[in-house]
């Protein structure tokens, strides 16, 4: 389980939704469903290393699928 942090723009590479301060989560999938809240409220490190971003919806799913912790819990 990864880590998960209040989102900042920083952290994430130039021109990628976390760097814009959108979902990564859903950019591609959830946007087309629905599925996303908007604007990122986390950041967190995926699988690979590399940092992602999630709406408070991808928050939810990612912590009760246990991807990640909850919001705080890794700072």
């Amino acid at each position: 389980m990864n880590p998960s942090f209040p989102h900042d723009p920083d952290l994430h590479e130039p021109g990628t939704p976390g760097a814009r301060g959108e979902c990564s989560v859903h950019d591609a999938e959830g946007a087309r469903q629905g599925a996303c809240a908007g604007g990122a409220v986390v950041s967190f490190k995926d699988e690979q290393g590399d940092w992602q971003s999630g709406c408070s919806v991808a928050l939810e799913q990612l912590v009760e699928r246990g991807d990640i912790e909850p919001l705080g819990q890794g700072a």
